[in-house]
């Protein structure tokens, strides 16, 4: 399924949904060309979950040629709002340039209220920018704290991330077995890790301290568990997405 039609699903699905205007619940469309001109309907009413939605509609496509910037407004609209994933689209716009004039400082800003907002996404994404000094000051310390958060929040890119910064010694003291833990993790999340690194630093350790680097893996993702246990099924974990796809 390609991205457009995977967009267009989602968006028919959440269209099935209860949404309300000005305390009346709008009437549910029926099929999918009906649920774009719904969005546009109900977006234009103020309701700031349906202008995230036709936001992404008019971004992705899905109903005619791209409009980026024609989404950047409707995203911002949601922004006024208070509605969180309008940020996050935002901040990927500015950071591209799709849109919008390319603006790293601005993207930064938006990830920065959305990762406030307590978005495990906005939070890895931001950690890419102070980690490699695009849009704001580097400031590897405050990156590996970003990454540590976006990886509790649940994104598995981040265990990769912050392998390398521990490994090198990027925001903190180089930490062979705290690498090799995060390693793991990004393993067991089934992400492809550079061999040469693993290879490195389980040629540096001792057995000893491959042992903790396994048991600190073990300990993280069982506390990882209980989290996602304490939520229940009908919650959802930290605010978040796929990744933004901007520019390095």
């Amino acid at each position: 399924m390609t991205c457009a039609a995977r967009v267009a699903a989602l968006i028919l699905a959440l269209a099935l949904a209860p949404m309300t205007v000005a305390g009346d619940e709008v009437p549910v469309p029926r099929n999918y060309g009906e649920a774009m001109r719904w969005y546009q309907r109900v977006a234009e009413a103020g309701q700031p979950r349906a202008q995230f939605y036709y936001g992404v509609i008019l971004e992705q496509g899905v109903h005619g040629a791209p409009d980026p910037a024609a989404a950047a407004r409707w995203y911002r609209a949601a922004v006024e709002q208070g509605y969180l994933e309008a940020q996050l689209r935002l901040a990927a716009l500015y950071r591209a340039g799709r849109g919008v004039p390319r603006d790293l400082a601005e993207a930064a800003r938006w990830y920065g209220r959305a990762a406030d907002a307590g978005s495990a996404m906005a939070r890895y994404n931001l950690a890419q920018m102070y980690e490699r000094g695009a849009g704001v000051d580097r400031v590897p310390a405050r990156a590996l704290a970003l990454y540590e958060q976006a990886a509790e929040g649940g994104i598995t890119a981040a265990r990769a991330a912050l392998a390398v910064m521990y490994a090198r010694g990027a925001g903190a003291e180089r930490d062979p077995v705290r690498a090799m833990m995060w390693l793991k993790l990004a393993e067991s999340a089934g992400l492809a890790v550079d061999p040469t690194l693993t290879a490195a630093l389980a040629a540096e350790m001792s057995e000893p301290e491959r042992a903790e680097a396994d048991e600190r893996a073990r300990a993280w993702l069982e506390r990882a568990a209980a989290r996602a246990a304490a939520r229940g099924p009908g919650e959802k974990p930290p605010a978040g997405e796929d990744g933004d796809g901007g520019r390095r």
